[in-house]
């Protein structure tokens, strides 16, 4: 069964930072029931971070929920979390809509936006490019889905994103990646839709 909203991005006015937690109800209905109850046999994991480790999610559309609940299970005491996210379409109004839908306030400068999810301050810069021609960042965290069709106009690109990830750094991902060392981390498979889940651990 689908509970998946269809809505237009609105103008909403950034309200400030509050700690308040986001309705759970409200984020079910972004999601298939079968893919929200999948995400949440994710478990946590034993590894070390930096302090607010940088996320990386190209592609992102507006995609902000399903990156935090993953953030949130794998690392249940992470307090401090950069996300770096870049799309094609400016997807900001999108975003700030959805964080509006779940009940979750946030401050605003142009593409910056800061919020609480739970008890994780959320940093967010949102860059409209193109991913196969810009520049690629260091960052801790790769979060890929729905990208398959995308990357594979670029023989390339897995290994670039490989490359620019730290070490020790964490990937995650819906496709791909079989070909890069990685410490596997077990993820359902029925979390991507190919079912190739990987997530893994950048060996150092």
């Amino acid at each position: 069964m689908s509970n998946i909203l269809s809505f237009f991005p609105r103008k909403i006015k950034p309200k400030g930072i509050k700690k308040r937690p986001p309705s759970t109800e409200k984020i079910k209905q972004f999601f298939f029931d079968v893919d929200y109850e999948n995400i949440e046999k994710i478990n946590p994991i034993n590894h070390p971070l930096p302090a607010a480790p940088t996320l990386f999610y190209p592609g992102c559309g507006c995609d902000i929920i399903t990156p935090l609940l993953f953030i949130e299970k794998l690392f249940p005491q992470l307090t401090e979390i950069n996300l770096l996210f870049v799309d094609l379409n400016d997807n900001v109004d999108l975003i700030t809509t959805i964080l509006d839908d779940v009940g979750v306030t946030f401050s605003q400068d142009n593409r910056f936006i800061s919020f609480y999810w739970n008890h994780l301050l959320v940093s967010l810069q949102f860059l409209q490019d193109d991913i196969f021609t810009t520049a690629l960042p260091q960052y801790d965290i790769y979060f890929e889905r729905s990208f398959r069709i995308m990357k594979d106009v670029d023989p390339q690109y897995e290994k670039r994103i490989y490359k620019k990830l730290n070490a020790g750094g964490l990937l995650i991902s819906d496709s791909g990646f079989q070909n890069v060392a990685l410490q596997k981390i077990v993820v359902p498979p029925e979390l991507s839709a190919y079912n190739e889940m990987i997530a893994g651990i950048k060996k150092i």
